[in-house]
């Protein structure tokens, strides 16, 4: 694999208000689809699509799923008209099926916002056709490095893979707050996290529940999680990171974002 293929990249996306709201996230995600204007599409592994098996969108028009609650109203409104890429879907499919691992195609799903949030801000023309794999209920981050690795060469391609989640994604957990400082904990997994990306080691990565500190207030249900694995073992054997992206918002959630690459080969 040449190693100067599209690197995959991580994105943490937040609360779906982020289109809404002057953070510094919103401003990277804004700057960091210039980037990526002439790409042919992009896989989307968001960590609010999670099945039983892997399973890909293939729809042409795919909707606007607006799966949250309690937000303003200005939020519901939001349509992004998003194509979809049924051919890329089905490449996708054959290729996990291809790596030994079991794939499903849905022809009704559309993009839930941990897609079309961050696509909306970088790709605003709704331009680039977007297609969604999801992630697996058993949440096993040795699982999803294998599915990473199965759709590898999707960047021969110039497809963009991106991994849709959090870095540090503390909702569930009772101490977590909106507002105020960042706890030391937060911090702390968060350093481990940057430490293990930019070595990349695969095996803390995988391991992180036994590994990291305080990984069950980081991610107490390990959703968000697992779209960064899957995007490290796009990155192929080998592969480290790079930060492109630093900061918290509401105290501990952290919205760092990497970008992978596989340093392990030569042209």
């Amino acid at each position: 694999m040449n190693k100067n293929l599209l690197p995959p990249i991580f994105i943490s996306h937040g609360a779906p208000t982020l289109p809404l709201e002057e953070i510094p996230a919103r401003e990277f995600l804004m700057k960091l689809g210039s980037h990526y204007r002439n790409i042919k599409a992009v896989l989307c592994i968001s960590a609010h699509w999670q099945t039983v098996i892997p399973t890909v969108n293939s729809v042409e028009e795919p909707e606007t799923i607006h799966d949250f609650y309690g937000f303003p109203e200005e939020l519901y409104q939001i349509e992004y008209p998003a194509k979809g890429d049924p051919e890329l879907a089905n490449d996708v499919a054959g290729l996990i099926k291809d790596s030994g691992l079991s794939c499903d195609i849905n022809h009704e799903r559309g993009l839930d916002h941990g897609a079309w949030v961050p696509m909306m801000l970088m790709f605003p023309n709704a331009d680039i056709p977007i297609v969604q794999l999801s992630i697996q209920s058993h949440l096993d981050p040795n699982q999803h490095m294998k599915l990473g690795r199965a759709i590898e060469e999707l960047r021969i391609h110039n497809v963009l893979i991106i991994g849709s989640g959090g870095a540090v994604h503390p909702l569930g957990y009772p101490g977590f707050h909106f507002g105020g400082e960042t706890d030391q904990w937060a911090i702390e997994f968060d350093d481990w996290l940057t430490d293990a990306v930019i070595r990349g080691d695969e095996k803390l990565l995988i391991n992180y529940r036994n590994l990291a500190p305080y990984p069950e207030r980081a991610h107490p249900y390990p959703d968000h999680y697992m779209p960064l694995v899957a995007t490290y073992g796009a990155a192929g054997d080998g592969a480290k990171g790079k930060v492109i992206h630093h900061s918290w918002y509401a105290g501990d959630l952290g919205m760092a974002a990497y970008q992978f690459q596989d340093y392990s080969v030569t042209d």
